[in-house]
C-alpha cells in the first residue's frame, strides 16, 4: 500500500482524482489527505510523510514547483497534474518526470501510479527532480541535460554531447562525444519531437543529428559529423536540411 496526498487548488479536481483513485487503484493507494495550497501541502508532507504526491502545477499565486523546492525529493515520488502548460510539459519530458493532463483519465492514472511505485526506492528520482527545476529556472535557454533510461537506471546526458541518434526498431541508439553509446527503449520519433527545438534535425528515417556536430555536407547527399561518421541525408529531406543548416550559420 502506497501512502499518498493530493495538493490542488481546485476542489472539483481533487474530488475527480479521489474518485479515480477509489475506482482504479483500490488496495494500492491509501489517500492520507488533500490540500489546496503550497504552505499546507508542505506542512502535510512533513507531518504525514507520504510516499506519493499528486501535485497540481498552478496553486493560486504560487506553483507546485515552489512546493517541490521545499521537499526532500529522495523520500517521495511526484506525479504532476496539469491543464497543459506547454513549457512545463516539455521540461517534464526532458527530465523524465511523470505528469497527467487534466481532465485525468483512469487508464493514464493507473500507468502513472505503477511507474511511481517502481521509482520509490530508486535514488536517481531525486536527480530527475533537480533536472526539472534547472530546466524551469532557465525557460529561455537550451536544457542542459536530458534524462535517458538505461538498464542500470537513468543517464543524465548533456544535450550538447549528443552527436546523433539512430533508430533501431523500437529503440534509439544515442551516439555521444568520446565514443560513448546508449541504447534507450524509446522510438526515434519520440526523441525527434523532444530534440527538434534544441538544434536537432531528422535527416533520414533512421537518423537524427545534432546540427552543432555537422562538419560537412557533401553534394552527394551525405554528412560528415564531428566523430568522423558519415550519415546519408534522404532525398526528400535535403532541401529542408539545407534551409535549416544555412539559417544556423547566419
Amino acid at each position: 500500500m502506497i501512502d499518498a496526498i493530493i495538493v490542488d487548488d481546485e476542489p472539483h479536481c481533487i474530488q475527480h482524482l479521489q474518485r479515480l483513485l477509489q475506482r482504479h487503484t483500490q488496495g494500492k493507494i491509501r489517500l492520507l489527505g488533500s490540500f489546496e495550497d503550497v504552505a499546507h501541502g508542505v506542512d502535510a508532507i512533513k507531518a504525514l510523510n507520504p510516499q506519493l504526491l499528486f501535485l497540481d502545477i498552478q496553486l493560486g499565486e504560487r506553483t507546485g514547483f515552489d512546493l517541490l523546492r521545499q521537499l526532500d525529493t529522495r523520500r517521495i515520488s511526484v506525479i504532476f497534474t496539469t491543464a497543459y502548460d506547454q513549457y512545463a510539459v516539455q521540461a517534464f519530458k526532458f527530465s523524465a518526470i511523470d505528469y497527467l493532463l487534466k481532465p485525468i483519465d483512469g487508464d493514464d492514472l493507473v500507468e502513472s501510479v505503477q511507474r511511481a511505485a517502481d521509482t520509490l526506492t530508486k535514488k536517481e528520482a531525486a536527480t530527475r527532480y533537480e533536472l526539472l527545476l534547472q530546466h524551469l529556472d532557465h525557460p529561455a535557454g537550451v536544457p542542459a541535460k536530458i534524462a535517458l533510461p538505461s538498464m542500470e537506471g537513468w543517464d543524465f546526458t548533456p544535450i550538447a554531447e549528443i552527436i546523433r541518434c539512430q533508430a533501431q526498431g523500437n529503440y534509439t541508439l544515442f551516439v555521444l562525444q568520446g565514443g560513448k553509446q546508449l541504447l534507450v527503449s524509446r522510438t526515434l520519433k519520440g526523441y525527434e519531437q523532444l530534440l527538434e527545438s534544441q538544434g536537432f534535425f531528422r535527416v533520414h528515417h533512421a537518423h537524427l543529428v545534432n546540427l552543432a556536430h555537422v562538419n560537412k555536407y557533401h553534394k552527394s547527399g551525405f554528412l560528415t559529423l564531428n566523430d568522423g561518421s558519415t550519415i546519408e541525408v534522404s532525398t526528400r529531406r535535403r532541401e529542408a536540411f539545407l534551409t535549416r543548416i544555412t539559417a544556423r550559420s547566419r
